[in-house]
């Protein structure tokens, strides 16, 4: 309790001067600028005191960094009615409550949040609300470990960020004939067509669709915020992959291998010395060796020939029995 104490009687003199530094910096508004209401309340009673220290934070790095028309603090909560940080609280999270104080205040958005201490940690969190679309444009939530120091940096960084624009994600939406196709996005496997993806980070991702004894469809797309991106594939898409090509080729090259080794085995018997002890045994085994040799030549030409034809039908047909290496993007 000691330290929290020591804590925050420097916190107050601390954010005064961060204030006043830079109040000092901000200069003068453009005419005509967006007038903003910022209001951050301590999540406790106990921390009302820290919560006014913030929102001065605050006020003071929008007032530097932007063209901003400030709502007075005290008459953003006079219009809110607040007596107690708890109502406040409660009407913060109010969009409806929000939007009959800007309606009085002349302002189209809020920035509002709220600050506490627990243990030796400082919490704050951010949101923008935009009261004419009933919607909060963003928000910011930080836990920091540290000093004054430390929470001063971390809400400016906040407020920072808050005010970034909101990158909206995009879908992709697949249909393709005939249906049922695989779709992979980014090499990841989502599901079959008809198919809508998830949410996607804008910009380019990779579109994979498969479909059995067809040739794939691979592309890569440009997602936008926000944005709903249809593909739809027909046949000439997802062209047919024939299916005999890779029988033939891949049989011819067996039979060419086993034709070559009955070539081999033959043409070794076509050289065996002849026997025999009579004229008509010695002629009858240089008959044998001459069917030996007549079968090896027959072989060798097969296996040639199957060679060939298998070798031909992998080149003309590579796609077919290979598949396509180059995205296709009809």
């Amino acid at each position: 309790m000691l330290r929290l104490g020591r804590m925050k009687t420097w916190l107050g003199p601390c954010l005064g001067l961060v204030v006043l530094a830079q109040g000092a910096q901000a200069g003068g508004k453009a005419w005509g600028a967006e007038k903003l209401a910022v209001l951050i309340l301590g999540t406790s009673e106990a921390d009302a005191d820290l919560a006014e220290n913030v929102t001065e934070v605050v006020i003071a790095h929008v007032a530097r960094h932007g063209t901003f028309e400030l709502a007075g603090k005290e008459e953003f909560q006079a219009r809110l009615g607040m007596d107690s940080e708890v109502r406040g609280q409660a009407c913060l999270e109010s969009m409806s409550c929000l939007s009959r104080a800007a309606v009085s205040l002349g302002v189209r958005r809020i920035v509002s949040g709220s600050v506490g201490v627990r243990g030796k940690q400082f919490l704050f969190s951010l949101a923008l609300n935009n009261v004419e679309s009933a919607q909060v444009e963003n928000r910011v939530f930080r836990l920091i470990e540290g000093d004054v120091q430390a929470l001063i940096r971390a809400v400016q960084s906040g407020t920072a960020e808050l005010f970034k624009p909101r990158v909206e994600p995009g879908r992709v939406e697949v249909k393709s004939m005939p249906e049922g196709a695989r779709v992979s996005i980014d090499n990841a496997y989502l599901g079959i067509t008809p198919l809508i993806s998830g949410t996607l980070l804008p910009g380019p991702h990779r579109v994979r669709v498969e479909a059995d004894q067809r040739f794939s469809w691979t592309s890569t797309v440009e997602v936008l915020p926000g944005q709903d991106l249809g593909i739809n594939l027909t046949e000439e898409n997802l062209p047919r992959r024939r299916q005999f090509p890779g029988q033939v080729a891949y049989a011819t090259g067996a039979l060419s291998l086993a034709a070559l080794a009955s070539g081999g085995f033959f043409g070794v018997l076509s050289q065996v010395s002849t026997s025999g002890d009579t004229r008509l045994e010695h002629q009858d085994s240089l008959d044998e060796r001459a069917r030996f040799a007549d079968i090896a030549t027959v072989s060798l030409i097969t296996a040639g020939g199957l060679a060939l034809l298998s070798l031909g039908t992998f080149i003309l047909y590579r796609d077919d029995i290979f598949g396509r290496d180059e995205d296709v993007k009809n």
